[in-house]
């Protein structure tokens, strides 16, 4: 280790900055966070500074610094000050400024120059007060960006929010548990519990109180159920929020169109219970799939319910809240990128287009009552798009209809199947077609129908090849500590 990480207390401290460009104002701004009070020494003072000016604490002072005997150059004007950043551009000066910083034991920090620096400054994850750095000692800053990158997607903004009320609740633990492994215990659940999830989601917490003595009476805290949308399959279109919620679930219900590469982001000791469900059959019927969620939450675990697409379209995810509603468990949705969206885009389908389509229907070919239904005469208008769910074993009937209320025979209609994935195939045709194109190619589910003049995009504006992805790389880094 060549460098101690060690944080300093820089709450009015004097620090001195040599320099006054658009380096100097990233550097200033960091200290200004920290509390410190600056003296900003330049020829040229940027207008960014002289705005910071007049808000902040720091005092500028025009200068040249190339003059060969400069009073700011000197031990007895630098000792002064707590911290020095050399942020010029020219290394003589930079030179000069670090040999007296040395001799009068002075940490000093010379921007992009490791040799000048006795301290240097890592990358900063802010979640007052809960602060992490990353560095790697000047050897590879573009790899410490970008795992900075990947800490600020993985850790939730209320972070510090928690840290605070950990902080509120000490003095309390400290005095009804006087035992170390009775504390240890208390933590261990007070930040796994719902008391945690509830201000990391934002919501008002119990009071110190009723927390210490929740847990004195061994009483298990209500879970919570996340009602989660995992996008229609490729993993990095899952969201930021999604991908927390699995990393911290202690139970996952996942149905059958969650993809594989999706499922291994989930916590690795979490259990995870398939309920898959594909048209006319469910494997586990949609009353045990809601009992589980209140038994689960009821055991004062985090559980998650793990839908294809959007949960809230043609999931019924509405249904299921309903129960959890009913049963007084605390629930929250992360909504995903529903298949009409995301497939449609893969395959270069825009939903609307000026020429061609005002409007998107969302329509599901598995529901509750006969298609029969429908509005076939508002389906079968110009000028929108059509996204069809679930509707291969009822394409036929869908395409009849539609011709039948109006709809031309050579209407332009895409296939999708398996979007996003690894898997996708792509086949355009025409309304009178459909089911012709279906059998032909030995299309199969999940497959999106989209009917609309935009459909005829798709040979145009193609530009995923599944042939050429790589999903592995990008989240690597990120779910290694899950």
């Amino acid at each position: 280790m060549n460098y101690l990480p060690i944080n300093i207390d820089l709450k009015n401290q004097p620090v001195l900055v040599f320099g006054a460009g658009e380096v100097a104002v990233r550097k200033i701004k960091l200290l200004l966070k920290a509390g410190a009070k600056i003296t900003c020494i330049g020829l040229k003072i940027s207008g960014d500074i002289i705005e910071l000016g007049k808000h902040q604490s720091i005092q500028i002072k025009v200068s040249d610094l190339s003059q060969s005997k400069h009073p700011y150059l000197n031990g007895a004007y630098i000792s002064q000050f707590r911290l020095v950043v050399s942020a010029t551009d020219n290394h003589a000066l930079s030179e000069r400024i670090y040999q007296v910083c040395q001799q009068n034991h002075v940490l000093i920090n010379t921007v992009d120059d490791k040799a000048r620096c006795n301290y240097i400054t890592p990358a900063i994850i802010d979640r007052d007060p809960l602060i992490i750095s990353v560095s790697s000692g000047g050897a590879a800053p573009v790899l410490v960006k970008r795992i900075k990158t990947m800490l600020e997607t993985d850790l939730p903004h209320r972070l510090g929010q928690l840290a605070q009320k950990a902080d509120s609740l000490r003095a309390s633990v400290k005095k009804v548990f006087t035992q170390f492994s009775q504390r240890k215990r208390f933590w261990e659940s007070f930040f796994s519990s719902s008391h945690a999830s509830d201000i990391l989601q934002g919501r008002s917490s119990e009071d110190n109180d009723t927390i210490i003595k929740q847990f004195q009476s061994n009483k298990t805290p209500q879970g919570e159920v996340a009602l989660v949308g995992a996008g229609p399959g490729d993993p990095e279109l899952l969201t930021v929020k999604a991908l927390q919620c699995l990393q911290k679930a202690d139970v996952v219900l996942y149905d059958r169109l969650v993809s594989p590469e999706i499922i291994e982001l989930i916590r690795k000791d979490a259990t995870l219970i398939p309920v898959g469900k594909s048209a006319g059959h469910h494997s586990v019927p949609q009353e045990q799939i809601n009992q589980w969620l209140v038994d689960h939450a009821k055991q004062g675990k985090q559980v998650v319910r793990l839908k294809g697409g959007d949960p809230f379209v043609f999931g019924r995810g509405g249904e299921e809240l309903q129960t959890l509603k009913q049963h007084q468990i605390k629930f929250q949705i992360v909504p995903g990128i529903t298949a009409a969206v995301g497939c449609s885009a893969y395959a270069g389908i825009p939903l609307t287009h000026r020429d061609f389509a005002q409007n998107v229907l969302f329509v599901t070919g598995h529901c509750k009552d006969s298609i029969d239904t429908y509005d076939w005469p508002s389906l079968a208008r110009e000028q929108q798009t059509i996204a069809v769910y679930m509707g291969l074993m009822k394409s036929a009937h869908l395409s009849e209809q539609l011709i039948k209320h109006g709809k031309s025979p050579e209407t332009p209609v895409a296939l999708i199947e398996n979007g996003t994935s690894v898997q996708q195939r792509v086949f355009t045709t025409i309304l009178s077609d459909l089911s012709q194109t279906i059998d032909q190619h030995k299309v199969s589910s999940p497959t999106l129908i989209v009917i609309g003049e935009v459909a005829a995009l798709a040979n145009e504006l193609a530009w995923f090849d599944p042939n050429s992805v790589n999903h592995s790389q990008p989240l690597e880094l990120l779910t290694k500590t899950a």
